[in-house]
């Protein structure tokens, strides 16, 4: 009977990452029919000139947070050594996500005449629902780590941990180590992350839009763009360290001497559906970096 019920919370559990994938899948499509729209319609030479200089600062942005994980990377290797080998591709992935947000959030003003007023609700750019997942696996992973850090307790040699009931009596502490830092972390990489994604995402509502016909579909294009990819590396940001957390901390609970496991393997089946949902979100972000372009041959 443990087992059965383990499976299911396996699949109640990862089937939200599924329905995310899903969701990410059918906004490609509003890519393409964006750039195809564009074969339709001849801009003016503002909007080529905002097409031409619109990725410019932002692969800037990006290169530079590239680099600031690249510095992470120097820094974690003079102060642990060799063992700091496994967090390279985390400290680069961190500093590269950082910079997409960034990059995401200074897009540069477009060249053309715009109206005085806002232009379109966020339906007409970005999927709702990829919003509200975003912002309630930022509340998860907020929740998480507040409950982490405030349930944790010093250990004797200066660092944290979490002190569960062992079935025979007394207590055992788990996650020896500074798992209070891990928890502030995670929570302020969630809560940056979301922070940031919601200012790009109201600067896109909030910019007025072109007036010329011919621009309103590159204008379109390009709020689409960037708010598929700010939402897309948030996301990211959220899941991975979310997924991680709860899964070391569920494999160390069910090692322990609790008295039950469910909580160890909740943890454990949230974990591996928040990092299989962040992988997913990210294989989906490379697409919305690369530039809006016009499908010219499509009136041929």
């Amino acid at each position: 009977m443990g087992r059965v019920i383990v499976v299911l919370l396996f699949a109640v559990l990862v089937v939200p990452a599924l329905l995310l994938w899903r969701i990410w899948r059918q906004a490609g499509q509003r890519r393409l029919v964006n750039e195809a729209t564009l074969g339709f319609l001849t801009p003016t030479v503002q909007a080529e000139r905002t097409l031409s200089r619109w990725p410019v600062r932002a692969r800037a942005v990006r290169a530079a947070g590239l680099v600031a994980g690249l510095g992470l990377v120097v820094v974690l290797a003079l102060r642990i050594g060799t063992l700091s080998v496994f967090a390279w591709p985390l400290a680069i992935g961190l500093g590269y996500l950082l910079g997409v947000l960034v990059g995401e959030l200074t897009r540069p003003r477009p060249l053309w005449s715009s109206s005085g007023s806002a232009a379109g609700r966020l339906s007409d750019y970005i999927s709702p629902s990829l919003v509200w997942a975003l912002r309630a696996s930022a509340l998860l992973t907020i929740g998480v780590a507040t409950t982490a850090t405030v349930l944790s307790e010093p250990t004797g040699d200066g660092s944290s941990g979490l002190s569960v009931s062992c079935a025979r009596g007394g207590s055992e502490m788990i996650g020896s180590g500074q798992i209070t830092t891990y928890a502030v972390l995670v929570l302020a990489l969630a809560a940056g992350g979301w922070l940031v994604s919601e200012l790009s995402v109201l600067r896109i509502l909030r910019r007025p839009g072109a007036t010329e016909p011919e621009d309103v579909p590159v204008d379109e294009a390009l709020r689409s763009a960037s708010a598929h990819a700010s939402v897309a590396a948030a996301s990211v940001l959220t899941l991975l360290p979310l997924g991680g957390f709860a899964l070391v901390t569920g494999l160390a609970i069910v090692g322990s001497c609790a008295a039950s496991d469910l909580v160890g393997v909740t943890l454990i089946a949230g974990g591996f559906a928040a990092l299989l949902a962040g992988l997913l979100v990210a294989a989906f972000l490379p697409s919305w970096l690369r530039p809006v372009q016009r499908q010219v041959d499509v009136k041929s």
